[in-house]
């Protein structure tokens, strides 16, 4: 076994939010070095929704302008019923004068990850992404922190940064509690190679369709079109990923009689989970590691992006001496509380709505979507809300990313 490796700071975990932290901290001249179990870069797909603020981020690490090249820009979201059609329509163009980008990006995570690893290693080859590298232990020691690979190697760093998912080793290790519930149903996630705007005239690029049996969100990506749909919990793993189910699916969603191309397929468990505290020593939780929620909303990866960016400000200060250290423990506990009063409770909300069976219930909220709609000033608001522009700025995060940004330049570098 080597000697121990010293950085300022150790990323646990190379997916989407891991990379960020990395290439922010990196891009501020920290020494940074990244550890991931996998063997080769994550092709994790299910994540594809990209909000102005996180673009606004992307402008600042250098990677909008690739983001925007790769991926499929929604000017629109719909609200639907199953049974009454559209029940309200947002135009993003409302946005135009809050942000540069007053739209959704649509953009596979793993082409996210591809876009960031290729940044950072452009720009910084000594921060090196270590792959097949699995952390096996970390605790905080003498002012710093320390951490086992799997093969007996240790690093040790100022602070680490724990990346690494809902199945977080780095939060088990250091007996975090991850408190919250997981719904009944589980989500079907497809990849339909056909144009389902054919199928289904007059969706847009993001439809969320309610209904007390089976409801369903219907996004466009690049070349593809993303099916999500509930799953009873009655219905196994095997059996909701098997043809025959996926058919019945879709043919209850576009009618009998068309055989869709399915590319790729996914179930999963939905969970609103929240870590009891984002810091312990020198450990600090980001993203999936630390808060994980419905899918409803598309919050989850950006809101992980955003405690990756929001960090790195203040960790770099905080490492060089500018900023006390209890600027890391007002970063702990903003983002907890975004991760509570923003993200749970919005995605909680919208799943539930989405899935009403009280008739009664059912017709107030499309009556309350469409009052909403048909109103310029309340939809500004809710498109505010949705595109998680209100949260950031009730949380200080713009102000950062604006003195770091120009925000004119909304091509990206």
């Amino acid at each position: 076994m080597t000697g121990v490796r010293e950085r300022d700071v150790i990323v646990v975990g190379a997916g989407p939010v891991g990379l960020t932290a990395a290439l922010a901290l990196a891009q501020e001249g920290l020494r940074v070095a990244v550890l991931e179990k996998l063997d080769e870069p994550s092709t994790e797909w299910r994540a594809s929704t990209f909000h102005p603020p996180t673009l606004e981020i992307g402008l600042d690490l250098g990677v909008a302008g690739e983001m925007l090249r790769q991926g499929l820009i929604a000017p629109r979201y719909q609200i639907r019923d199953r049974r009454a059609g559209v029940v309200a329509e947002f135009d993003f163009s409302a946005l135009s004068g809050e942000t540069p980008y007053p739209f959704r990006l649509q953009l596979e995570q793993y082409k996210y990850v591809q876009i960031i690893e290729r940044r950072l290693r452009d720009l910084h080859p000594d921060c090196p992404v270590r792959y097949g590298q699995e952390v096996t232990a970390v605790a905080n020691r003498d002012g710093g922190a320390e951490l086992t690979v799997h093969d007996g190697s240790r690093w040790r760093a100022g602070w680490v940064v724990a990346a690494d998912g809902a199945r977080s080793v780095t939060r088990r290790e250091l007996g975090i509690p991850f408190e919250g519930l997981t719904y009944e149903h589980r989500y079907l996630v497809l990849s339909i190679d056909h144009p389902m705007d054919q199928l289904l005239p007059g969706i847009c690029e993001v439809n969320y369709v309610a209904d007390p049996d089976e409801h369903l969100l219907l996004l466009r990506i690049p070349d593809l079109w993303r099916v999500v749909l509930s799953v009873p919990a009655e219905i196994g793993s095997d059996e909701a990923t098997s043809p025959a189910y996926v058919r019945k699916r879709l043919a209850l969603l576009i009618g009998d009689g068309t055989d869709l191309p399915v590319r790729e397929s996914t179930v999963y468990a939905v969970h609103q989970r929240v870590a009891d505290r984002f810091r312990d020593g020198r450990v600090l939780l980001v993203g999936d590691a630390a808060h994980i929620n419905s899918p409803m909303g598309g919050m989850g990866l950006n809101s992980g992006i955003h405690d990756a960016y929001d960090l790195a400000t203040h960790l770099t200060g905080t490492v060089r001496g500018k900023e006390p250290d209890s600027a890391v423990d007002d970063w702990a506990a903003r983002r907890r509380q975004v991760a509570v009063e923003e993200i749970y409770r919005l995605t909680h909300q919208t799943t539930t709505a989405m899935a009403e069976s009280d008739e009664n219930e059912r017709l107030a909220f499309q009556r309350r979507m469409a009052g909403i709609a048909a109103d310029p000033a309340l939809a500004k608001e809710w498109m505010l809300e949705a595109s998680m522009i209100s949260n950031v700025r009730r949380h200080g995060l713009p102000e950062r990313a604006a003195a770091r940004t120009v925000l004119g330049r909304a091509g990206g570098r």
